[in-house]
């Protein structure tokens, strides 16, 4: 009877095993790459997670593939028929997918659909869209953000709210370092996207054809006009006083930011998304506050534009991969989800529904700097927005490695670092342009 019983037990188990083995061949595997670390990729991850629950058609598996340097090479070098199916990357790679052939609009499944995105906040609209079309869905949103010391600011008696051009926060440096409340006053995370809003704040354009909007950029324009000289000249001016700590290496997000997390840098400009594995790295050493970043010129004649990451539809030639990477965009959508990935994450939300959302309403009582974000990104200007154009990986190495000798060779001025990456980028672009004909 015992020998009964296990051999009947015995083919259930099978039975159940095989069951499930069907149940998982039917469902249609879905491929994500991200760049996600730390708390962007413990929240994304539970999203898929929620997702695979949701439905039994996908299967959503979503992979590593380094930082956004790494994963765009990689991105770039694979075989079409080996790529994900849903690609997540920053809004710096939009120009070389978008006048790719590997990418389908998002645009397309929305008109199909009629699929619902009005509550997709204007700017971030604005920034992936191109000849009217929506080109990817937008996961995240990062600002241009100055975050301090609270403590620090409140002894030397310095209202945040007042630090609101680059010479506010420098003179509060100056009292700050001055009584011997930090070692440092102030720094500029060299992460050339911050140099970037600075330009676009400015009101000068990176590249001609409407910053590449409205065509295919063919040259840099930072040496036309007086902004981007003076962004430099400012900079190096403020940074390089003793009582300040310049950015001396082309990715200066380690050294500085150590320095601020150890309480020995007051003020720092980050990305406001920071804010979050800055509070783990303070721990208990001091409240982290954060205000929208200061403007270089009092009146500048543009504002910041949004930054971010989105998620692409890879077009592999499969429908069914296509509708499986549709169906994860659709559920991602939801402004509940939505508003747990920015209370998790600390980014900034991607619509009006989201920023309204339970999850998100909560995270708000409970950090009312995020406020701060938010209203900076409604007060964006839509046409100060970010370029498109196919050589942004490589311009960004040059900004950084420009600005970074700018502050420690005193025989290369600001003047020089606006030559050489005007110069390169153009030689950058032509390549391009003969590489990739229209």
């Amino acid at each position: 009877m015992k020998k009964l019983v296990s051999l009947a037990l015995a083919l259930v188990l099978v039975l159940s095993l095989l069951t499930t083995a069907s149940g998982e061949e039917e469902r249609t595997k879905i491929t994500i790459w991200h760049m996600l670390s730390g708390v962007g990729a413990e929240a994304f991850d539970q999203i898929v997670a929620d997702f695979n629950a949701s439905q039994d058609k996908y299967e959503a598996v979503a992979e590593f593939q380094g930082n956004w340097y790494d994963n765009f090479a990689k991105f770039k070098a694979t075989p079409r028929e080996d790529l994900p199916d849903l690609y997540q990357i920053v809004v710096e790679c939009m120009g070389w997918l978008a006048e790719s052939d590997l990418i389908i609009p998002v645009q397309e499944f929305i008109d199909r659909d009629n699929f619902d995105i009005s509550s997709m906040q204007e700017n971030i609209r604005n920034l992936y869209t191109l000849n009217d079309t929506l080109y990817c869905m937008p996961l995240s949103v990062t600002m241009l953000a100055l975050n301090y010391n609270t403590e620090v600011l409140e002894a030397a008696g310095i209202d945040p709210a007042s630090l609101k051009t680059v010479a506010d926060v420098d003179e509060a440096a100056r009292k700050i370092t001055e009584a011997g409340l930090c070692k440092k006053g102030f720094s500029l995370i060299n992460d050339s996207w911050q140099i970037e809003e600075y330009i676009t704040q400015s009101g000068q354009q990176l590249v001609d054809n409407d910053n590449g909007r409205s065509g295919r950029a063919t040259k840099c324009l930072l040496n036309e006009g007086e902004a981007g000289l003076n962004i430099f000249e400012t900079f190096h001016e403020t940074l390089t006083k003793d009582y300040n700590m310049a950015p001396t290496t082309g990715l200066s997000t380690t050294d500085l930011g150590n320095a601020f997390f150890q309480g020995d840098l007051a003020m720092v400009i980050f990305s406001s998304q920071w804010i979050a594995r800055q509070r783990d790295a303070i721990g208990d050493r001091f409240t982290l506050g954060q205000v929208a970043a200061p403007s270089v010129e009092e009146n500048p004649a543009g504002t910041f534009a949004p930054g971010g990451n989105s998620m692409w539809i890879v077009d592999k030639g499969d429908a069914e991969l296509s509708e499986g990477a549709w169906a994860f965009l659709q559920y991602i959508w939801q402004p509940e989800v939505m508003g747990f990935y920015a209370a998790y994450t600390d980014y900034t939300p991607v619509s009006e529904d989201a920023y309204n959302s339970e999850a998100y309403k909560a995270h708000r009582e409970a950090n009312p700097y995020v406020e701060n974000i938010w209203q900076e990104l409604v007060d964006c200007d839509p046409s100060s927005t970010a370029a498109v154009f196919g050589v942004y990986y490589e311009f960004r190495n040059t900004v950084q490695n420009a600005f970074a000798r700018m502050m420690v060779d005193s025989s290369y001025t600001p003047a020089n670092a606006i030559d050489e990456i005007v110069n390169t980028t153009n030689e950058n672009l032509e390549l391009y342009n003969e590489a990739n004909p229209e």
